[in-house]
């Protein structure tokens, strides 16, 4: 029993660890940020002037640090220097651990996700590891950059209180042309499209989804929905994105990364179907597109239609890009 008990550890550590490595930290950010309690929408800016404000370790818990037994909002803040920032062919992650209870995250003064939800809509995410995607545009690779967070805390310890606080880049990410981490558009659904096998999601209603303004959030991918204000949904949601492919891609055959979902889907690229997996919530989906299926140097719309009849739901983990087809044997194999 030992033997075996041993070994079913020994199983779990090699994948926490090859998981694990898939990340490489390109800047550190452990140690004193800029700390205020209360909650101001400027405090989002990257020009504001925090010069006057508390400064507290990071990761730990505000109670840790004099402020005990406070229960609320709080804001914290921290530059760094873009040329840290070695390379430019890579995209990049925030880190900030875990965050008891919300956190609404803003770099350069721009939103990049959330985790839980603040009131009337309270819900939290203090067993939610914070990886949010940082986008390239919104990188000063040349200047000062700030990451804004904005933190409530309903009882307890409060703040970003432990884990890994950095900025990663991740292997699985090399040699995407086009990564679509970060943040999308969401919609859920009051009808359960895929409890009949038999309904058929027409191009009609994947065209007016994709156009469609009214109803929409933003929510980070990957990422699952419960931990981004969705708590206990089950049923259907749609995802959205719209991005361009750059012109040097025309004419050539891509594969689209969807990461791993709970549990179907069916996906869309420019109104038509390109792939659909049923009930394999740990299958990456890896979906062939024609060169007649996308529009180069102008917008695309990208449509995922997500089912999830019961637990976590939603696109949960990376990668997520489109990738060129020439290049997509030589990643699986290197990924494996």
């Amino acid at each position: 029993m030992r033997i075996t008990l041993f070994f079913v550890l020994s199983l779990i550590l090699v994948a926490q660890t090859a998981a694990q490595d898939k990340w490489q930290q390109a800047l550190n950010l452990e140690g004193k940020w800029k700390f205020s309690i209360g909650d101001k929408a400027a405090w989002s800016a990257r020009a504001y002037n925090d010069v006057e404000w508390e400064s507290v370790y990071v990761p730990s818990p505000w109670e840790d640090q004099g402020f005990h037994g406070y229960d609320g909002y709080a804001w914290y803040r921290k530059s760094f220097n873009g040329v840290d920032l070695k390379r430019r062919d890579v995209s990049y992650s925030l880190f900030l651990g875990y965050i008891d209870d919300v956190d609404e995250v803003y770099f350069n003064g721009r939103k990049i996700g959330s985790s839980g939800s603040f009131p009337p809509r309270y819900h939290t995410a203090y067993n939610a590891f914070r990886s949010y995607s940082i986008p390239k545009e919104f990188i000063d690779f040349n200047g000062k950059n700030v990451i804004a967070v904005k933190v409530m805390d309903e009882g307890l310890e409060g703040g970003i209180v432990s884990g890994d606080v950095g900025i990663y880049y991740n292997r699985m990410d090399e040699g995407i042309a086009v990564n679509l981490r970060g943040m999308w558009d969401f919609k859920v659904v009051d009808t359960r499209l895929f409890g009949n096998r038999n309904v058929n999601i027409d191009e009609t209603l994947v065209t007016s989804i994709g156009a469609s303004a009214i109803g929409w959030v933003q929510i980070m991918v990957p990422g699952i929905w419960e931990n981004q204000g969705f708590s206990n949904y089950d049923g259907g949601a749609w995802y959205r994105r719209k991005f361009t492919i750059p012109k040097e891609l025309a004419g050539e055959e891509l594969v689209i990364l969807l990461g791993k979902i709970d549990d179907s889907d069916h996906t869309y690229l420019n109104g038509k179907l390109i792939g659909s997996t049923e009930n394999q919530h740990t299958r990456v989906r890896m979906y062939p597109v024609s060169a007649n299926d996308y529009k180069p140097g102008v917008e695309n719309v990208l449509v995922v239609y997500v089912d999830d009849p019961q637990g976590e739901g939603g696109i949960y983990e990376g990668p997520v890009g489109l990738i060129k087809q020439s290049e997509f044997t030589r990643y699986i194999r290197w990924r494996n």
